[in-house]
This record gives structure tokens, C-alpha cells and sequence, in this order.
């Protein structure tokens, strides 16, 4: 017995020694105390609310505008741009009619200024008057003298390309001289005499009768022509 006892005590030994360190044992977590955040006067701390349950109730939500808004407006825009392209392209088609029109105007203009002065040319040919190489004018139509000379009353003239309307006007004249003077002539396009000035040859040294020659080629009238011509006139001069 005291041998079974023995071992019985051995074993028992062995087992805790063995299987009790693998149980472990439930620890002791002791008293939970909440110090709160706040400490009253009398020195009690105090214990925090629970946690609300309540659920919170979200923002409401910014309602989005309306899409047919914006198609209103962006259908404004769109009407507002056509509507300037469509006064830009009718501006645009107004000047290039009007710069049309001109420009058809100024040709028709510059065609019936050829027609005349070619008529001019041609009907000088064939033109006559009241003194050698002259011209005369019927109606609208002028006659010239593409050769540009002729005498008249005894006086002579020379005018490229253009021809006399009437007859050279005679200067007036009391002195009693002989010979000639030559008057140089500026001719506008439409005939008149704008400038005379004395030239050679002249023979007569007299003031007052060249005055009267000057005089009397300013007072002269020539065809219309294109631009401006230049020529004489050679007025003689005979004893009284």
C-alpha cells in the first residue's frame, strides 16, 4: 500500500508537472471606470453617455438643374450667331453688288469714250467747214481733223489730233505792223484754250499786237478730245 500510494503520488506529481502548465487559466480583467471628460465640484467623475443609436439623416440632396434649361439657352446662342452670319453674308453680298455696279458702269463710261473719240477720229476724215482743215459740230457729233492743222482767215493753226470749232478768232489790232506771230496753244479735253504764250517764229515786236494775238487765240475753240493737246496758231499781220 504504501508503495502504490507512492507511485500514485509520482504519477499525480508528473501530471501537473506535465499538464497543467498547457491549461491556461482565465485572467482577471478587473473593473472597467470611465474618467469621463469633465470632473463635477465634488470630485466624482462622470460616467459618458452611450452612444447615440439615432441614425443620421443625410444633407439633402442640391436637385440639378434642368437640362432643358440649357438647351433653351444654348438654342438662343445658336439662333443669335446664325442670325449674325446671316446679316454678315447679306452686308457682303450688298458690297460686292454695289462694287459690281461700278465697275460695270465705268466700263460701259470708258467704251462710249472710245466710241466718241474713234467717231471723232473718223468723221475728221471726211469733215469740212468754214476754212481748210477745219471742223464742224452737227447735233452731238464733233468732226475732226486727225491731222491736227488748217489755216482760217488767213491765219494758220496746228493741234494734234484735234480740229477747229468755227473759225480762228482775228486779233484786234490798230497799230499799223506787218508780219506774224506765233502763239503757242494749251488745249483742254474739252476744247478750250487754257494757256497762249508767244513763240517762234515771230517777227512783229510790238506789245500791243502781240497782246491781241494772245487774246484772240484764248478766245478760239477747238474740238473735245481725249486729255490735253498742245500746238499754234500763227496769226499775219498786214499793213492798212
Amino acid at each position: 500500500m504504501v508503495g502504490s500510494a507512492i507511485i500514485t503520488g509520482l504519477l499525480l506529481l508528473l501530471l501537473f508537472l506535465l499538464v497543467m502548465p498547457g491549461v491556461k487559466m482565465p485572467e482577471d480583467e478587473g473593473i472597467m471606470v470611465s474618467f469621463g471628460d469633465a470632473v463635477d465640484g465634488a470630485g466624482m467623475v462622470e460616467t459618458p453617455t452611450a452612444p447615440s443609436t439615432e441614425v443620421a439623416t443625410p444633407p439633402a440632396a442640391t436637385p440639378k438643374p434642368n437640362k432643358q434649361d440649357y438647351m433653351t439657352q444654348d438654342d438662343n446662342s445658336l439662333a443669335i450667331a446664325e442670325q449674325k452670319k446671316k446679316e454678315k453674308q447679306e452686308r457682303e453680298a450688298l458690297e460686292k453688288q454695289r462694287l459690281e455696279e461700278a465697275r460695270v458702269a465705268s466700263e460701259k463710261k470708258r467704251k462710249e469714250q472710245e466710241a466718241i473719240d474713234k467717231a471723232n477720229s473718223m468723221n475728221g476724215l471726211f469733215g469740212n467747214g468754214g476754212s481748210t482743215g477745219s471742223g464742224t459740230t452737227s447735233g452731238n457729233t464733233t468732226q475732226g481733223n486727225p491731222a491736227g492743222s488748217g489755216s482760217s482767215g488767213g491765219n494758220s493753226w496746228s493741234l494734234s489730233g484735234r480740229s477747229l470749232s468755227g473759225r480762228l478768232v482775228s486779233p484786234s489790232y490798230d497799230n499799223d505792223v506787218e508780219g506774224k506771230v506765233t502763239v503757242s496753244i494749251r488745249v483742254d479735253a474739252s476744247g478750250k484754250v487754257t494757256s497762249a504764250s508767244i513763240s517762234s517764229p515771230t517777227t512783229i515786236s510790238d506789245q500791243a499786237t502781240r497782246n491781241a494775238a494772245i487774246a484772240a487765240a484764248r478766245s478760239t475753240r477747238f474740238t473735245s478730245g481725249s486729255g490735253i493737246a498742245t500746238g499754234t496758231i500763227t496769226y499775219n499781220f498786214n499793213l492798212r
